[in-house]
């Protein structure tokens, strides 16, 4: 298990340029790139495999071509649950995503014919910084981390985002939080959930809803209630909030 490639970027949905050796910045990702930064999709990795089984199909295409920062070889990736501890060479991922939704085909696609990134491509978060040269060995450490997602509105993130974080660091210490938007023109509550308890495997998901328009389709899509403002679904705790002062009586329940 090592690297294969190393690939940066000045833009996102652009192909990246293979370098052979970059800096892991903690807490943010691939040293001059443009998907770094304080999120839980910091640094992306593809396995060399997913490449060359495009190629088979007649796509001229290569490491980085994918957008992906760091391509492996000799590692199932798509096998490694969130919040599994990876080290590359001298640094230290927490797995945070496994593939992606794409509500648009980007730049990649056109370019490319196919993306197999949303389909087989990883994400994490950097907790250990270096600098990583191609080449460099991969090790699954066998520490898997708790994690957490919050649940809501564009609004919600913009005027309550800092807020609701810090205060779910404080009760569930997460390796990482992500957010999840609600679309304001459709309901998209059941697919975000699915995803989050399903092929992510969320420890803790926090729904802040001031409009509480949300909490009856709870059970609707397979919640199971455990208590008041409680549910749980495929392994996965649920509580839904819809004020700051009932995401601290977390801590006292």
């Amino acid at each position: 298990m090592k690297i294969h490639a190393i690939s940066i970027s000045p833009r996102k949905g652009m192909r990246k340029t293979n370098v052979n050796s970059a800096n892991l910045l903690q807490d943010f990702g691939l040293e001059d790139d443009a998907h770094g930064g304080r999120w839980h999709r910091q640094v992306s990795l593809l396995a060399q495999e997913s490449i060359d089984t495009m190629r088979a199909k007649g796509l001229d295409v290569v490491a980085g071509n994918f957008a992906e920062n760091i391509t492996t070889t000799g590692i199932d990736l798509l096998s490694q649950p969130v919040g599994t501890h990876l080290e590359i060479g001298v640094a230290e991922i927490v797995i945070s995503q496994i593939g992606k939704v794409c509500h648009h085909k980007c730049a990649i696609f056109y370019q490319a014919g196919d993306c197999v990134m949303p389909r087989e491509g990883i994400f994490g978060v950097v907790i250990r910084a270096g600098r990583i040269e191609v080449g460099d060995p991969l090790r699954i450490t066998g520490v898997r981390s708790p994690s957490a997602a919050i649940i809501g509105t564009a609004a919600v993130e913009k005027a309550e985002g800092d807020n609701l974080k810090r205060t779910l660091n404080a009760i569930w210490n997460p390796a990482f939080i992500r957010f999840d938007q609600l679309n304001a023109k459709e309901d998209n509550l059941l697919e975000i959930i699915n995803d989050l308890t399903g092929l992510q495997g969320i420890g803790h998901v926090l729904i802040f809803d001031p409009s509480g328009r949300h909490q009856m389709a709870l059970t609707a899509i397979g919640a199971v209630s455990r208590g008041a403002n409680r549910y749980r679904k495929d392994g996965t705790d649920i509580i839904f909030c819809r004020t700051l002062e009932e995401v601290t009586a977390i801590h006292a329940s």
